[in-house]
């Protein structure tokens, strides 16, 4: 059994490795796993689990505040080197945002069980932070964002980049089905609804900006 950890180094240092256990048990799993496999992942116990989360939905939201920081900090940056008119940055921003989704195998999957799972099994406050911080950096990209094009306000970059998010989310869950729903789909010949991810975001989220240029 491992030591206890001690320090302030020691103790980030276990935090990460619970974290990390749990997101590679998640992609395995593609469920939430129990906190005791965390635990056995890390050559812990259970309850030594419990002194750094109170719960596994806390877990996986740590690590879904994880995957959002790393695609913001990449958005500010593509934000930056976009091309103007707002026009001409449609197709670039798109092409950076897929990017930046699939740099993160955990991202999306935790992202379609937010609603879902995660924010009913949440304390309140905890929750409430959590979407305090979502929302800050929204409005900081929003603000990057009308900082550099004219033809938007804050707001309407803030509600722009907020749409592109909504579609994330919608088309990823229409088009990631079941093995056997999708099996199904296929033998009925539904070919609208065959999408392949990728290709429709990018598509969807360019058009959404393209239109933000016509108001």
């Amino acid at each position: 059994m491992k030591q206890n950890a001690i320090s302030a180094e020691a103790k980030a240092q276990r935090r990460q490795d619970f974290l990390a256990a749990a997101r590679q048990l998640f992609l395995q799993q593609q469920r939430l796993p129990a906190v005791a496999d965390i635990a056995m992942a890390t050559g812990l116990a259970k309850g030594t689990v419990y002194r750094y989360f109170k719960s596994k939905e806390q877990i996986f939201l740590a690590l879904l505040s994880e995957d959002f920081s790393h695609l913001f900090r990449q958005l500010q940056s593509t934000i930056a080197e976009l091309p103007q008119p707002l026009a001409a940055a449609a197709a670039p921003f798109a092409s950076a945002y897929l990017k930046g989704l699939q740099q993160s195998d955990s991202l999306l999957p935790l992202l379609a069980l937010l609603n879902a799972v995660l924010e009913q099994n949440l304390p309140q406050q905890q929750l409430l932070l959590f979407k305090q911080q979502l929302a800050q950096a929204l409005d900081g990209l929003g603000a990057q964002l009308a900082a550099r094009f004219s033809e938007l306000t804050a707001a309407s970059a803030s509600q722009l980049l907020l749409h592109s998010y909504a579609l994330t989310l919608g088309l990823y869950q229409s088009t990631r089905m079941p093995a056997a729903v999708m099996l199904l789909v296929q033998q009925a010949g539904l070919t609208a609804l065959q999408r392949d991810f990728a290709t429709e975001l990018s598509a969807a989220v360019r058009r959404l900006w393209l239109g933000a240029v016509q108001g």
